[in-house]
């Protein structure tokens, strides 16, 4: 693994260990900020969670990040840990900088920065999940195996076409 990489993958997961942490440790200040937007997700169409429910979801929620976090930190599945970060960056984001529940122009500016910060941490996962590390894909292995068998292929029928005794009709007639 390259420098930036072993910077970058540690850096990136930082806030979600220590926020699945926190989640774990103390599920009822998460299950609050869900509550306060939980009214707006009943209108999109989001089923009602009760409070306890809740607090399950932000202990589960907590658990998922610190488990993801930690494999990208530490390099192990770190495209697989990637992908789960950002999907569950998405409902975190929303959850805490509620654009459309603040009131004051200060809070809706806070919150829209904090939106902001959160979809760019979203892009920096979305690339990290991406990365192969300089490795081909698989399409590309894969198709780069099926050209080296034909060429392989080729290459054997034409020596074979090359170098095969050609028996001569008189030969063939007299050895029978």
């Amino acid at each position: 693994m390259d420098l930036l990489r072993t910077v970058a993958r540690p850096a990136l997961a930082a806030p979600f260990i220590a926020d699945g942490i926190d989640a774990l440790a103390r599920p009822k200040r998460h299950a609050d900020k869900f509550e306060r937007v939980q009214p707006w997700l009943e209108k999109a169409g989001v089923p009602p969670v009760l409070h306890s429910d809740a607090e399950l979801l932000t202990r589960v929620s907590g658990a998922v990040s610190v488990a993801a976090g930690l494999g990208l930190a530490t390099g192990r599945a770190p495209r697989t840990c990637a992908t789960v970060l950002a999907v569950l960056n998405v409902p975190l984001a929303l959850v805490n900088n509620p654009v459309w529940a603040v009131e004051s122009q200060d809070e809706r500016k806070e919150a829209l920065s904090g939106l902001m910060r959160s979809a760019a941490v979203g892009a920096g996962l979305a690339l990290s999940a991406v990365d192969r590390e300089g490795r081909p894909s698989l399409a590309w292995r894969w198709n780069n195996r099926r050209r080296l068998r034909e060429a392989i292929a080729a290459a054997q029928a034409q020596v074979r076409a090359e170098y095969e005794p050609v028996v001569p009709a008189r030969t063939a007639a007299a050895s029978r």
